[in-house]
């Protein structure tokens, strides 16, 4: 694909200044006229091209090693970027640094999405983000589960596969300590985990787009409220529920955004990072995993109708989940307009948690794109790293 850097496309001749005279006028058109037609054959080119290649070639490209695995679950260990490499990004020079802080990085995805939204393209990746931090980046994949795995509870993924991945990334990085990373329902696995097994390992935790309030769920609880036992029931009829009905229901989360985002993608062709941002998105919600049924209805109850969670009374292995006892770190951030996880159900984290240190954040974009949107990289990622990497040792 052709090589633009976003704001001009390549080859064209520097942007011509304004002259208060008049004088310049012409070059100025005929700059925009040359910048038109590159755009024009960049976007021709890179639409061709798009045509004919998967979606999810653009995704997952970090290379990693698998140090654990545990049935469905694997834990990945992202190989370290070379010190004083660089890449160039666009018109930007990024300096890569060699791991430098004391305790990794643990990202845990949400159940239903494949682990890749932390690494959704080359130019527009979490673990990238975090790699060039000098982090030592590890990422708890659950597997998608068969209809032999419908009788997969909460307990299974908090008490057994994410105390599993903290336990094996304390063996395998000899570290002190870990922190935790999670969008949406990992952010909760990873207060889950730390509440449960009150583990002091666990030095910081950092939530994105993660509820905790169950009643500030708007429009999950208006159908939830009204549909509860309907939605019971057929999940049960189901097994496991579908990744394709989870990927349908989200997408009509935000039905006008499902009709124009091909517009979207026709006008800007020609930047190489918003086609490569596209087909990542993509990716994510054309390849959901099935949900397996017992924990969705555990969630559903427990969680939602119930709000256990807040009121710790929800428990993982016969042990409550207090997350008053949470005492470490938290960064918390909501999308200003996440129809899903609206920036109040987000926040209460902070009211109900023990620690002293805790920061909520808003930032732009609805529950997508306050983890993968445009805005992310810098108003949550660099964000999310800075704020860690403040809080956790710099020496080994």
């Amino acid at each position: 694909m052709r090589a633009s850097d976003g704001a001009q496309p390549p080859g064209s001749p520097p942007k011509p200044r304004r002259s208060a005279s008049g004088v310049g006028r012409a070059p100025r058109v005929l700059w925009r006229i040359e910048r038109t037609a590159v755009r024009a054959i960049t976007g021709f080119v890179n639409g061709v091209e798009w045509l004919q290649r998967d979606p999810t070639d653009v995704v997952d490209q970090s290379p990693y090693d698998v140090v654990h695995r545990d049935g469905l679950a694997a834990l990945r260990r992202y190989r370290p970027l070379v010190r004083d490499e660089v890449l160039r990004i666009g018109t930007e020079v990024v300096r890569f640094e060699a791991a430098r802080h004391a305790a990794p990085v643990l990202l845990i995805p949400p159940l239903m999405v494949r682990p890749w939204i932390y690494d959704l393209a080359p130019h527009r990746s979490l673990v990238k983000t975090l790699l060039r931090s000098g982090f030592d980046v590890y990422l708890l994949d659950f597997g998608a589960p068969g209809p032999a795995d419908e009788h997969l509870t909460l307990d299974t993924y908090v008490c057994r596969w994410v105390a599993g991945a903290v336990d094996a990334v304390e063996r395998t990085s000899l570290a002190d300590g870990v922190a935790i990373v999670g969008y949406c329902m990992g952010g909760l696995f990873g207060l889950m985990h730390t509440a449960v097994a009150r583990d002091p390992r666990v030095r910081a935790i950092v939530t994105i787009g993660s509820p905790i309030d169950a009643d500030k769920m708007t429009l999950l609880q208006f159908f939830v409220r009204h549909g509860h036992a309907e939605i019971d029931a057929l999940s049960k009829r189901l097994g496991n529920v579908p990744g394709p009905v989870s990927a349908t229901a989200f997408r009509l989360t935000n039905p006008l955004k499902t009709v124009t985002r091909y517009s979207d993608l026709f006008l800007n062709l020609w930047n190489d990072d918003y086609v490569a941002g596209f087909d990542g998105v993509t990716a994510w919600t054309s390849q959901f995993v099935d949900y397996p049924g017992d924990a969705f209805r555990q969630l559903l109850g427990e969680f939602m109708v119930g709000n256990k969670l807040k009121h710790g009374q929800m428990t993982f292995g016969g042990r409550v989940a207090d997350l008053g006892q949470i005492r470490c770190p938290v960064l918390a951030f909501a999308g200003r307009s996440d129809q899903i996880v609206p920036a109040a159900a987000a926040r209460e984290l902070l009211a109900v948690i023990g620690s002293e240190d805790k920061t909520f954040r808003d930032a732009p974009g609805g529950h997508m794109g306050v983890m993968a949107g445009r805005n992310a990289p810098a108003q949550v990622w660099s964000v999310a790293a800075a704020w860690l990497a403040n809080r956790l040792s710099t020496s080994r």
